[in-house]
Formats: C-alpha cells, sequence, structure tokens
C-alpha cells in the first residue's frame, strides 16, 4: 500500500491528532499568554514602584521644606520648578501631596491649593498602613488618539521624612510607557518560539521571557545609574555632586569636616586650540584618572562639575590628611602625559575648603571656588585653601582696575 493508501485509511486518526495536537498548543499559548500578561503587570508595577519610591526618597533627603509642603500645601515656584526637574530621571509626570488626615494640600502642576475637606480614601489608608498601593492605567480606545502616553502607573506612598516619622501621603504619576514597549518588543521577537517551545519542553520558554523581563528591569536599572555619571571620564557628573553635597547639608548633624577640592586644568583652551578637541578630551580623562587614584575609593566622591572643572568631596576628613591629598594630587598631576607624538606636563589649579557646621551648600562651593580662582590668580599650577581674606579681594581688584 502507497503513502497516499495509508493517508486514505488513517484520514480519522490523523485528523483527530492534529485536532487534539493543535488544541493543545492554542490551550496551552493561551495560558502562556495569560502568564505572559501577568508577569508583564507585575514587572510595571514593581518597576513604576521603585522609581516612584527612588523619587520620594530623593524628594525627602534633599528638601529642608518637605514637612511644610505636605502638611501645609505651602511652596515656592522656585521650590516647584525644582521638583519638576526632577521628573525626568525617574519618568514621573505629576505628584499630589496629602496631609494626615487625606486632604490634598499640594499639586505639582497646580502649586498651592484652595483650602479643602474632601478626604481621599486611598491617602488615608496608605498613611494608617505605611504600605504603598499601586493601579496601573492604560489608554482607553475612546482617548485621544495625539495623547502620547500610552501607560502611567498611579503610586501612592507614605510621606516619610528622614526621621522616620510619617505626615501624611503622596500620590505619584509613572510614565511606563517606554518600559512597556520594551517588554512587548521583546514577546515579539519570542512569540514564535514561545509556541513552538509549547509543544517540545512546555513551560520553559515561559521561564525563558520571564528570565528576559527581569533582564530587561535589570538594564533599566542600570540606564539610570548611567545618569549619575560623566560620559567622557566615566567619573560622576555636576548633578550627582550636587544631590551629594544637597544630603550632606540638609541633614541638621552635618556641615563639618567635609574637604572640598575644586580642581581647574590650566590652559585647557590652548590645548583645544593647538592639538585639537580630541587631545582636550584625553587630557581631561588622563586629569581624571589621577584625581580618582589619590582619593580614598571607600569615602570621597569625584566628579566632573564642568568643562574643564572637577570637584572632590571628603567627608570625615581631619586637615591633616586634607592637606596632604592635596599635595599628593598636585605632585601626581605633574608627571609628564604623552597624546601620541605629543608631551606636555599638566598643571592644575586647585582650590581647598574645610567646610565647619555654621556653612551651608552655597557658601562652602563659594569659598571654594574662590579658592580656586585665587590659585589661577597667584600663578595657576598650584594648591590655595580658602581663608576670610580672599572674601571681596577679587571685587577690590576690579574696582582699581575700572577706576
Amino acid at each position: 500500500m502507497g503513502l497516499a493508501g495509508l493517508i486514505r485509511e488513517n484520514r480519522k486518526p490523523i485528523l483527530f491528532a492534529l485536532s487534539g495536537t493543535i488544541a493543545v498548543v492554542v490551550l496551552v499559548a493561551a495560558a502562556l499568554d495569560e502568564l505572559i500578561d501577568w508577569q508583564v503587570q507585575v514587572a510595571i508595577r514593581k518597576n513604576a514602584e521603585v522609581r516612584a519610591l527612588n523619587w520620594a526618597e530623593n524628594f525627602f533627603a534633599t528638601t529642608p521644606s518637605s514637612r511644610r509642603m505636605v502638611e501645609k500645601g505651602v511652596a515656592t515656584p522656585s521650590e516647584l520648578d525644582r521638583l519638576e526637574s526632577s521628573f525626568a530621571l525617574v519618568d514621573v509626570i505629576r505628584f499630589e501631596m496629602f496631609n494626615r488626615e487625606g486632604v490634598r494640600t499640594l499639586l505639582s502642576d497646580k502649586g498651592v491649593l484652595e483650602p479643602s475637606t474632601a478626604v481621599n480614601a486611598t491617602a488615608v489608608r496608605v498613611y494608617e498602613s505605611g504600605l504603598p498601593l499601586v493601579f496601573v492605567h492604560e489608554k482607553e480606545d475612546h482617548e485621544t488618539e495625539t495623547s502620547q502616553l500610552e501607560t502611567y502607573v498611579e503610586v501612592y506612598l507614605p510621606a516619610v521624612l528622614p526621621s522616620g516619622e510619617a505626615i501624611g501621603a503622596i500620590e505619584v504619576y509613572v510614565d511606563v510607557t517606554k518600559f512597556e514597549d520594551e517588554l512587548e518588543e521583546v514577546f515579539q521577537q519570542i512569540s514564535g518560539y514561545l509556541i513552538l517551545g509549547t509543544l517540545l519542553i512546555g513551560l520553559l520558554p515561559a521561564a525563558a521571557y520571564i528570565r528576559t523581563t527581569r533582564q530587561i528591569m535589570r538594564k533599566d536599572k542600570q540606564l539610570l545609574e548611567l545618569t549619575r555619571y560623566d560620559k567622557l571620564t566615566g567619573i560622576y557628573n555636576r548633578d550627582t555632586v550636587s544631590t551629594y553635597l544637597a544630603r550632606f547639608f540638609a541633614s541638621p548633624e552635618a556641615g563639618g569636616n567635609l574637604g572640598i577640592l575644586f580642581v581647574d586644568v590650566d590652559y585647557f583652551k590652548q590645548v583645544n586650540d593647538q592639538y585639537g578637541h580630541a587631545a582636550g578630551d584625553k587630557l581631561l580623562q588622563h586629569i581624571a584618572s589621577v584625581l580618582n587614584d589619590c582619593i580614598r575609593t571607600e569615602t570621597d566622591l569625584i566628579g566632573r562639575y564642568g568643562g574643564d572643572e572637577f570637584v572632590i568631596l571628603m567627608p570625615d576628613v581631619s586637615r591633616g590628611l586634607f592637606r596632604e591629598r592635596c599635595s599628593l594630587i598636585l605632585e601626581a598631576s605633574q608627571a609628564p602625559y604623552r597624546h601620541k607624538d605629543i608631551e606636555f606636563v599638566p598643571s592644575l589649579s586647585v582650590g581647598a575648603y574645610l567646610t565647619n557646621t555654621r556653612d551651608t551648600e552655597k557658601s562652602a562651593l563659594h569659598k571654594a571656588d574662590l579658592a580656586v580662582y585665587a590659585a589661577k590668580r597667584s600663578g595657576r599650577g598650584q594648591v590655595v585653601e580658602y581663608t576670610p581674606k580672599l572674601e571681596g579681594l577679587f571685587d577690590q581688584e576690579s574696582s582699581r582696575q575700572s577706576a
């Protein structure tokens, strides 16, 4: 009997087997689709909660007036602008603040609100329980097609001061459209293999998808970390330095024994003009490496503060050790540096200041900046420590020159 005869004879069993196999595949695929949808929702909720928590933690750590804003809804335009400028780093789009009674006191896109007695039951629940609540919202078919916001997550968080005191609740809206799109793109790439995998090894492809989702979440976290670093030199950027200083001086016990070094690369413009910007970039990378080798890796922080400016922060440092590190930096920077066929000796002007308990972030940076200015005016290639004599000195010189 030929192949055609075998097929005719066993047509019904084959059709039954094929139908059964297709039914199993459809059922398994449907179950896997539900599992993947569930995993996507879990990932979105968790991602948004982490972003909201990071934003809220940074807000309370760096905003001394946070109690006033939550309890009384009083905020200056500059405070609101500063808060909204921090949204982009974690995709926060707006927030609302509630006091202990659940009354809304502040709204990011409207500012201070008129007195109200309306109570938000969810805010009260979060404040009393101390646990966040997360709600996912997706754009409905009837909503405008011009809206760029496909999916957002509403996260209610307890408003907790750095001391641990709960003073109300915050509702944070997080845009997760991009994150959801990444998950869906991965699903589209592996969906064909997923159906085939159900025939071979059951739920293993689903486990692979969950693993991929977690990898995306780790990648997303790594991308958040990358926003803290300077792309050219690999050290911290200005925003990270500013955040560190804001947190340091926000603490009531802080202020003293923070060594601040303003480092300026001498004649950097001449290097760029004479040898090209590639040589200038290599020089900045070299200086960043030299400075990084001279600090205490466990405690100190180094960042690129501007084009050819660097800042080093040394907490809990004695004056003797502070001066020792200054000398080490100046000595290390004077080693000859070679780029291609060019060799030259770098020069640094360093302004040094060791803070005391009366300092603020603004006053400390001002004093270190005055010191580095004095170093450059006194011949460059040296370290100058701040003294009160520097206050007004350069204003007096400018007055004499213009007289």
